[in-house]
């Protein structure tokens, strides 16, 4: 007996170290294939905010974050300062010692182990054993999910956040609040997704009393605040200066409900403000009833409801964020398992949703815009609340 689990480890030490030269060979190939020293590459403002704060230099200092850009990388059209929270940048410290290319094969390998880990944790966490019957196809559905590949070529956060929120279902599944709402709090590293959902989530954590998942939360968004004061006292100030312009310029842009009141309103902004506004409370409201409504709701269930909304109603996103939709998409695919649905029927949801976006990725481009997008989260919340409350009933 002891052979037989001994083996069996040493098979997923060598499954896990395989996948890790496959992430590696990918993350080599789209590097080389993205033509950096003359594309605009998000994954420069983590590698630069990091390179700085390994300086000793601040991240949100005009003048020091030109200067550290790459003579090759000068006739890019820059940011003008980093446009995330110094924590983040603290973060990217260790990647900020190397030069940019290994950095980006390195965040881009991370980026892949992150996703197969989230996927692995989410099907499996329940352990039942039909569910390995979604791993293929799910990745699949992953792979060829465009917000997938924006996250690759681009080298954003997106991955970072979908991994902690599948441990922080894992955890609290298990009972453990607190350490799960440790990993909450540090969804406030994007704070136009992080606050959000961490409102939501905190919400459905007051109704069922859960204070040390509450308590997690404030211990580790204390900590980011104390570590980012730590290094440069007057932080905050300049982040809010520096992301309050960057929403002014960028707002109704996005493809949330605000960007799609927008294009209904003709760039009209009272109008825009109206029917946004409108749109999110009404679908902020939908939430709060389901989840009062239906208190026998897990915590990945309810995760992956807060995640959607929140994709809908915050002031600025962009379609890489929509990679958080691979958490809502594999609950509603266990979802549908545990209703009994065909096979057939069950994995053919992420395909149906990969060819969703291909279409609205048409119009966009005739559009010359990435709103209509939007209708992304539409339809899985529109799923999620048809079929998630059958679960507990």
């Amino acid at each position: 007996m002891e052979v037989i689990k001994s083996t069996g480890k040493r098979w997923w030490i060598i499954v896990f170290f395989v996948v890790v030269a496959i992430c590696v060979l990918i993350a080599i190939s789209v590097v080389n294939s993205m033509n950096y020293h003359q594309n605009n590459i998000d994954f420069y403002n983590f590698w630069l905010a990091g390179h700085l704060v390994a300086e000793g230099q601040s991240p949100y200092n005009a003048a020091q974050w030109v200067a550290g850009y790459p003579p090759y990388v000068l006739n890019i059209t820059l940011n003008p300062a980093f446009l995330y929270p110094l924590p983040l940048a603290l973060l990217f410290a260790p990647l900020g010692w190397l030069s940019f290319k290994a950095a980006y094969i390195i965040w881009v390998t991370l980026i892949q182990l992150m996703i197969v880990i989230s996927l692995g944790i989410l099907l499996f966490f329940k352990s039942n054993p039909r569910t390995k019957l979604f791993f293929i196809p799910l990745l699949a559905g992953i792979i060829l999910f465009r917000p997938t590949i924006l996250t690759l070529t681009q080298g954003q956060l997106s991955a970072f956040f979908l991994c902690t929120l599948a441990f922080l279902v894992l955890l609290w599944d298990r009972g453990k609040w607190f350490w799960g709402g440790l990993l909450l709090g540090l969804l406030m590293l994007k704070p136009n997704l992080g606050f959000l959902i961490i409102a939501l989530l905190a919400v459905w954590l007051l109704l069922h009393q859960h204070w040390n998942a509450l308590a997690g939360i404030a211990a580790s968004c204390s900590f980011l605040l104390i570590a980012g004061i730590a290094y440069r006292p007057n932080w905050i100030v300049e982040y809010w200066h520096i992301g309050s312009n960057k929403l002014t310029q960028t707002f109704g842009g996005s493809p949330t409900v605000w960007g799609l009141g927008w294009l209904i309103c003709h760039r009209n902004s009272t109008c825009m403000l109206s029917f946004g506004g409108l749109a999110a409370l009404l679908i902020m409201s939908c939430f709060l009833w389901l989840v009062i409504r239906h208190k026998g709701l897990p915590p990945a269930t309810i995760s992956a409801l807060a995640v959607t909304v929140t994709l809908l109603v915050t002031p600025y996103t962009w379609t890489y964020d929509q990679l958080l939709l691979i958490l809502p998409i594999i609950m509603l695919t266990l979802a549908i398992d545990q209703l009994g649905f065909k096979l057939l029927f069950i994995v053919a949801i992420f395909p149906a949703i990969d060819v969703l976006v291909v279409a609205l990725l048409f119009f966009n481009v005739l559009l010359q815009l990435e709103i209509l997008n939007v209708f992304v989260p539409f339809v899985i919340l529109g799923l999620g609340a048809w079929f998630f409350p059958r679960i507990v009933n």
